[in-house]
Order: C-alpha cells, then structure tokens, then sequence
C-alpha cells in the first residue's frame, strides 16, 4: 500500500493536481520477488498482445490489399507506390521483432535476478516506442505518399482534389498522432525505470573518518 510522502514547501505552494502527479510518479515502489515476477510477465504478455495485433495487421491486411493494388492499377507510379508499401511493412515488422520483442528466457538462464531483468525489458520497449518515428513511420511513408501522387495523378481532372487533401491531412494526423502516443508510452516506462533504480540502488556506504579524526 503506497504512502503518499509529506509535501515540501515548494510542493505545498503548488496546484493539489500538480502535487497529487508528483507524489504518484515519485514515490517509490516496494516490491517483492514475486511482484517483480508478476509486473515482468504482465508487461511480456501485453508486448507480446501488441505485437501479435502488429503482425496480423501487416501480413493480413497491409501486404495482401497492395500486392493486390500493384496488379489492379495500371499507372506505373501507383504500382511502384503499392510495391513500397508492402515492402515497407515487410521492414516495419522485421524490425518490431528485432527491438519490441520481449525475451523468452528466464532471467535465470541469463544471469540476472528479476530486478535487473525486468528493467532491462522496461529499457528495450522505451527505446522501441521512443524511436517508433524511424522504425515504424520511416519505411511506411515513402510508399504511401508515392501511391497516394500516383492516384491522384490517374484521377486528375475529375473534381477529387478536396478528397485528396482531406486523405493527406488525415494520413499526417495518423502518423503525428502515432508518434504522440509512443513517446507518451515512452515516458511511462521511464518513470517505472526510475522507480525501480529507486528501490535498488545500492545504500550509499558509510563516509570514510577524516584522518584527524583517526588520529
């Protein structure tokens, strides 16, 4: 049961929500073996539900519907657009295996105690979700901006502009909103970082005496 430690002066002054944040995102854990055992394989189960959503979505819905776009549209820059994509996808789940998987093995047979083993996973998913702009938007982007000029380059002349633009706006929302997201999952899993290196850091050690004092 947390304890919400006694305001300081600074904090006294300040707005109740405001210190409410700072006694929930500062106070430290007190965790037992087994509840890092248990917050280590709830945080692998939800990693692994996400990545599963990632897969499916990617080899079920992005790469069949442009494979099929490349041989449905006739404009060559359509074509090359619909290939990118799916090539793009390829390398965004390529690369959600290689950084946001989690590991499979007990930290046992790695050599670490619980501890150090869930906070190197806290680390792996930060910087996944931090870098989410490179590794995720990146390889998506040329494609689909290419596929979308190739479109409207097919269909010029027949009063689609504003729906073009609308598809724009709405493509650039997705992607900011996308990155917004992860960078806020990013600072989450930094506070539980932090709050571990709370708990177990080591106790400072004794200060050595003066050597007037040990004479």
């Amino acid at each position: 049961m947390n304890h919400s430690p006694q305001p300081d002066a600074s904090s006294a002054s300040g707005e109740p929500w405001q210190q409410l944040w700072h006694a929930q995102t500062l106070s430290p854990l007190d965790l037992s073996a087994d509840e890092l055992r248990r917050r280590s394989s709830a945080l692998q189960s939800r990693v692994a539900r996400r990545n599963r959503v990632e897969y499916l979505a990617g080899g079920l819905f992005v790469i069949p519907v442009y494979a099929f776009y490349i041989w449905l549209f006739p404009f060559w820059l359509t074509k090359l657009g619909a290939l990118l994509v799916v090539l793009g996808t390829l390398v965004v789940l390529q690369q959600l295996r290689r950084r946001a998987s989690c590991r499979a093995l007990p930290p046992e047979a790695l050599g670490q105690d619980w501890a150090a083993f869930h906070r190197a996973e806290l680390l792996r998913q930060r910087d996944a979700v931090r870098s989410v702009w490179l590794w995720y938007i990146g390889p998506l982007l040329p494609g689909f901006w290419l596929f979308l000029w190739g479109r409207e380059t097919e269909l010029a002349g027949r009063g689609m502009e504003t729906m073009f633009t609308l598809t724009h706006a709405a493509a650039l929302v997705l992607f900011i909103a996308i990155v917004a997201l992860n960078l806020r999952a990013a600072r989450r899993y930094q506070r539980e970082i932090d709050a571990l290196d709370r708990q177990f850091a080591p106790a400072p050690a004794d200060e050595a005496p003066h050597p007037k004092e040990m004479s």
